[in-house]
């Protein structure tokens, strides 16, 4: 019994520290994703160049982000049951998966290429002329990064089931520092259509990366006897829902755009800037956390390893409430010093602060249920559940468009950023009953004493933090960065650990051990040797 403890405690260690790696790549990309945005500052400003490429740019991503949502939840718990199988299952399921993408989203591709001047007049129908074209050349261009960012999705999927997790978000991380690079190099001879060279080779270093890190891309070519009639088969019945979730997703960020267009100059930025940021804290901690987990979960269910999926959920749930709690109240609380050390120069103004930080501070309420619903989500996708998640989600869309016209009017853009954090929170609330029914992961979880110890430590906290708060002076960018922003942070984090180590807070001595781990020496469970 003690061994069968041990072991747990080991691989939880392992994930542990694959987590802390996501985490600093993840801070690599942004960093990088930043410096990206610097280099387009240098050479192109805002004029229209600029224009063309964030159009472009957000054009194709969209088309791959969407590609990723309808493949990475469907292919990899059935990729996961298919590692337990006969060795030609996961050959086969790969190739067939693979294959077939490879024609669609060829023929999509070359749909971009080929009629790419009408997808810029439907999707940025405010441009002149002259903007459309260049745009509808860029879009040309793009079409081939297009197809590699999009394969490479699955490239991603595979990898992240078998465990590589590294192998798959390296090369994408890399991506960014290669854009900046290139263009650096090439913009001063290409201008704007540096951007499409240098992405284009990117997205094909990026799939092919992966590609050969995966064992089943060598049997690509080979005759298998094993005909998957079973598997593929459930990757599109676990499709087909993510295709209308993905649709009404889309539908919520669209209206809230549209709605936010309808007022004054300078509001919708505020609301794209705050929840840029928060999409920034989400992808170091949560989504990073997630990404492991979510392989870990997927093999469990397989297994039909229903005690151990459980403890897992659980422990994943606790983890998220320590670390996203005490982030959402030094994020609420130093708004405005965090966002004037980040963006406030040159054409980012004190009013652009602000309003900034009035989006921050309802959005960054709202982390604790945003980091939450990653987790549920994809533990639902992990049990083969596809449908839950999709009408849950289908309803909070629906709540979220009503909420943001009947606050638009009064709060304003606010009333936009209230409409998301309430209808996600509601959204959560009704998955973590659902899963409830489904897991009973509340008896013996823990959660009784681990809330009110938390919820101490976090007052406690909080008081110090304004204690140290309002020292800041706007006029010197120093003076704002230490005493408006650091001093307070630290004060606040060290007091919150303090309490925790007085509380005895569990989670507090899993992140110290992971901390002081040399080297990751575990596996997974089901990793193969």
């Amino acid at each position: 019994m003690s061994n069968h403890k041990g072991e747990l405690s080991k691989k939880r260690l392992h994930i542990s520290k694959v987590v802390f790696s996501l985490s600093a790549i993840a801070v690599f990309t942004k960093i990088f994703g930043f410096a990206e945005k610097l280099v387009v500052a240098h050479f192109f400003g805002t004029a229209a160049s600029a224009d063309v490429y964030f159009a472009s740019m957000g054009i194709i991503l969209s088309i791959v982000f969407l590609v990723k949502e309808l493949i990475y939840p469907s292919l990899l718990p059935v990729f996961a049951e298919t590692l337990s199988m006969s060795p030609d299952a996961s050959v086969t399921l790969f190739k067939k998966v693979f294959i077939r993408a490879v024609f669609i989203l060829t023929v999509f591709a070359t749909g971009i290429a080929l009629f790419s001047d009408s997808f810029t007049k439907v999707l940025v129908p405010g441009f002149s002329e002259n903007k459309q074209q260049v745009t509808s050349v860029m879009l040309r261009y793009l079409a081939p990064a297009c197809l590699f960012l999009s394969l490479s999705t699955i490239t991603y999927a595979v990898l992240n089931c078998r465990k590589r997790f590294l192998q798959a978000a390296l090369p994408e991380a890399g991506l960014k520092f290669f854009i900046v690079v290139g263009l650096i190099a090439l913009a001063p001879f290409l201008g704007i259509y540096a951007l499409a060279v240098v992405v284009t080779l990117g997205a094909t270093f990026v799939f092919l990366i992966q590609l050969y890190f995966i064992p089943e891309s060598r049997n690509l070519l080979r005759y298998n006897s094993y005909k998957a009639d079973n598997e593929l088969p459930k990757v599109l019945k676990l499709m087909g829902p993510l295709v209308i979730g993905v649709v009404f997703s889309r539908i919520s960020g669209l209206v809230d755009n549209i709605l936010a267009s309808t007022l004054p100059t300078g509001h919708l930025s505020y609301l794209a800037y705050s929840k840029k940021l928060i999409d920034a804290v989400l992808l170091i901690g949560p989504v990073a956390l997630v990404t492991v987990v979510y392989s870990q979960l997927a093999h469990l269910s397989s297994e039909q390893n229903q005690e151990d999926f459980k403890g897992l959920f659980i422990k994943v749930i606790r983890l998220i409430l320590y670390v996203s709690v005490p982030t959402t109240l030094l994020l609420v609380s130093l708004r405005e010093p965090f966002i004037n050390v980040l963006f406030e120069r040159g054409k980012f103004t004190v009013e652009s602060t602000s309003g900034t930080s009035q989006g921050l501070f309802v959005y960054g309420i709202g982390l604790v249920t945003f980091s939450l619903e990653t987790l549920i989500v994809y533990t639902f996708y992990a049990r083969s559940d596809t449908k839950t998640p999709v009408k849950i989600g289908i309803f909070g869309v629906c709540l979220d468009i009503i909420l943001a016209v009947a606050f638009l009017k009064p709060f304003g853009f606010i009333g936009i950023a209230w409409a998301f954090v309430i209808s996600k929170t509601v959204k959560v609330l009704v998955l973590l009953s659902v899963m409830e029914r489904k897991l009973i992961f509340l008896q013996g979880s823990g959660l009784a004493s681990f809330v009110p110890k938390l919820t101490v430590a976090a007052l406690v906290s909080a008081f110090i933090l304004q204690l140290l708060t309002g020292m800041e002076n706007r006029n010197t960018f120093v003076h704002t960065t230490f005493f408006g922003l650091v001093i307070p942070a630290t004060g606040f984090l060290s007091v919150f650990l303090l309490c925790s180590y007085l509380l005895r807070i569990d989670e507090l001595k899993q992140l110290i051990t992971v901390l002081l781990s040399k080297k990751p020496k575990y596996r997974l469970v089901g990793e193969k040797v």
